[in-house]
């Protein structure tokens, strides 16, 4: 049985790690606990050397298993240290093991690693959000049962420390709103849409670059965002959301005319996943809204400003209004911070004991309310804005404004309309209506606009 680990414990005896999986993020792990962390640990022995931690317990990686021993590794290992292995069993049923990282990805060989490792009383870091987001509650049930940690800082956002913040700093609080660009792919691929890129084009840059994988469909369809944004809601508002259960618009049918239409608007577009608790009289006291889109964002709003690959997380609650955490969403030092962090927490004894510390019996009502934009393509006849109203109309959607670009060819135009808030099913219902007309190419593209 691994060693209690509590903060009194934090002497001499080092917390001994077992390290499953050895890419870029493991690489980046082992580079700072076995070479900048361990440096600092020698200069804690001797303060006059510049630093001094007394509550950091030494921290070492015993043990690494990966699948192939023969393959090139992007770091040096120690190996008067360290022991290469491939048995997951190795580290997992090892007694000597305080503590899992796991940082292999995927949801079947890593439950079991985390779930085992847990009931053996180890502590378990992870940067897995799928798994997290579907396996909440017996990760929580484990973790409590066996008295271990269970920390996951770098599931979400990377480098940025909204998991840590959400555990702990708005205990007194009242949440009402937490959304966020949680995925650096996609906010990278809109950017240069905006600057006038072709999707595919921009597309295969970010492949090209390492943002985007060889199948894309977990970034682009927005399904990243939506583990995320499971992991965020739990934690803010205490309800466990069931993934396949939550709304999900991805960014494959935005294209560059998009971003002419939202540039008149005065806004821009970004992939947002939001979780909200409704109310029909400003009190955020209704149901709990969960969900991933597009959206309009005004210039003005944080959330306008994230370039490139970068993350960002707004959360709006009834002490401190808005505040914003923003930074590297992904890459190899970044995430690897936030998983050392939390090994960090856990050998001082600091990590929370329960790793999804709120409860609530909020209901779930993903049908949100929202103003929204509708790009309608069409080849050009009569009427067609007067039957949209007919449709709107009969969708109880009530239109805002109507923008329209100069007609250059008749046979293939776009124009927009925007709404008062309305339902999503009722614009979703709306813009089938207006697919199914004779003068339109496709179901319209819609998103909603997020107000400031």
């Amino acid at each position: 049985m691994p060693k209690s680990i509590t903060s009194s414990s934090a002497s001499m005896e080092p917390l001994r790690i077992g390290m499953i999986g050895a890419g870029t993020v493991g690489g980046g792990i082992y580079e700072i606990i076995m070479g900048r962390l361990r440096s600092q640990m020698k200069h804690q022995a001797n303060p006059s050397k510049g630093f001094s931690n007394s509550s950091l317990r030494p921290c070492i990686i015993s043990k690494i298993c990966v699948r192939d021993i023969t393959k090139p590794r992007s770091f040096q290992i120690d190996q008067d240290a360290t022991l290469v292995v491939t048995d997951i069993k190795s580290i997992v049923e090892d007694d000597n093991i305080d503590l899992v990282v796991e940082v292999i990805g995927g949801t079947e060989i890593a439950k079991t690693v985390v779930l085992e490792s847990l009931k053996r009383g180890k502590s378990v870091v992870s940067a897995n959000k799928t798994l997290i987001a579907e396996c909440m509650k017996e990760i929580r049930d484990a973790a409590l049962q066996s008295k271990s940690k269970f920390a996951y800082e770098a599931a979400v956002c990377g480098g940025i420390p909204v998991i840590q913040a959400l555990q702990t700093c708005f205990a007194g609080d009242i949440i009402h709103v937490v959304m966020g660009i949680c995925n650096g792919t996609t906010n990278y691929m809109l950017e240069k849409m905006e600057e006038g890129a072709d999707y595919y084009e921009v597309l295969k840059e970010a492949q090209e670059l390492g943002f985007a994988e060889a199948d894309p469909t977990a970034d682009v369809e927005g399904h990243d965002v939506r583990a995320k944004i499971a992991i965020l809601a739990k934690l803010a508002f205490g309800t466990t959301v069931d993934v396949d259960s939550i709304p999900c618009m991805g960014i494959t049918e935005i294209s560059s005319v998009d971003f002419e239409y939202a540039k008149l608007l005065n806004c821009t577009i970004k992939l947002i996943g939001t979780a909200e608790r409704l109310s029909d009289f400003g009190e955020h006291d209704g149901d709990l809204s969960v969900y991933v889109a597009p959206k309009l964002v005004p210039i003005p709003h944080l959330l306008s400003t994230t370039r490139e690959a970068g993350n960002a997380v707004a959360i709006i609650s009834a002490n401190l209004g808005i505040t914003s955490y923003t930074g590297p969403g992904a890459g190899r030092f970044p995430t690897a911070n936030s998983v050392v962090s939390d090994i960090c927490r856990v050998a001082a004894g600091s990590a929370c004991s329960d790793p999804f510390p709120l409860i609530s019996n909020i209901e779930i009502d993903n049908d949100y309310s929202s103003e929204f934009y509708i790009r309608i393509s069409f080849h050009d006849e009569l009427g067609i804005i007067r039957r949209v109203g007919e449709l709107a109309e009969i969708n109880g959607v009530s239109i805002c404004s109507v923008l329209q670009n100069p007609i250059k060819d008749r046979m293939s135009a776009d124009f927009v309309v925007t709404t008062e808030e309305c339902k999503f099913s009722q614009v979703q219902r709306l813009c089938e209506d207006i697919g199914a007309q004779d003068f339109a190419h496709n179901v319209p593209l819609f998103m909603p606009m997020l107000q400031c």
